[in-house]
């Protein structure tokens, strides 16, 4: 059996365990006749693990952010009520390692927005880890998607390198149909950006309209997340009718 999301988080006195995520699916069950629409509920994970310098976490925590504050981005996430997204941002590693940066978050509005890439740009990397989890994290987003209610369920997972810890992501794939997940992916050349490529085609995506965005390095990263943003966010009129 999945275990229940071990993702840890910042709170004022240290660090507090998001346990409550289990109990709280019951309370988003319970509310969801009466809670308005989500068009999107989009979870970005992100590879943290020993192939990813100081300076290489700093360009992919800067370009979320920066993706984020980005005007044509703004203009397609923010949306009327009813027809909003909601993020839910980590980092990953190790098995047993996701580390989150921006829990559930609807954005209502462009302020909004902007504290959230304020939010990401403030992190800090909390330590390395030396494995590659992409199965784990992958299961960690769908336990997160599990509590919401949105028309359209989205993953995607960034990194340079390939499974080599825990589940293996291509194991899970039956789960993500059956649970109406999207899974799309966004290599960062820093290997052979061909077999990466194909790596994450045949192991990681899952849906349809699923792809893999590549960067060409991580000083690429900012506009390949801008790019998967854009192609990845459901548009504002494709909303499922009441």
């Amino acid at each position: 059996m999945r275990r229940n999301l071990d993702i840890w988080t910042k709170k004022k006195a240290g660090l507090v365990r998001l346990s409550v995520m289990g109990v709280m699916c019951g309370v988003f069950v319970a509310m969801a006749q009466t809670a308005l629409a989500c068009r999107q509920a989009l979870v970005l994970a992100v590879d943290v693990s020993a192939s990813v310098s100081t300076r290489e976490y700093e360009l992919q925590r800067d370009g979320i952010a920066a993706a984020l504050r980005d005007p044509e981005v703004i203009d397609w996430i923010v949306a009327p009520a009813g027809s909003e997204v909601e993020l839910f941002i980590f980092e990953f590693g190790n098995r047993n390692y996701q580390w989150y940066w921006v829990n559930w978050t609807k954005i209502t509005s462009e302020a909004v927005l902007a504290q959230v890439a304020d939010t990401v740009a403030a992190v800090q990397r909390n330590r390395e880890s030396q494995s590659t989890g992409l199965g784990e994290a992958i299961l960690a987003g769908a336990d997160a998607l599990a509590s919401r209610t949105c028309a359209q369920k989205t993953i995607d997972v960034s990194g340079d390198g390939k499974n080599n810890v825990g589940v293996r992501p291509q194991d899970v794939k039956d789960r993500l149909r059956a649970d109406g997940i999207t899974v799309n992916g966004l290599v960062i050349a820093t290997q052979d950006i061909a077999e990466m490529s194909a790596y994450y085609n045949a192991n990681v995506i899952v849906g349809d309209g699923s792809f893999v965005e590549t960067a060409g390095g991580f000083e690429d990263y900012a506009r390949a997340m801008k790019r998967k943003l854009l192609r990845e966010l459901v548009p504002k009129l494709a909303m499922v009718a009441e």
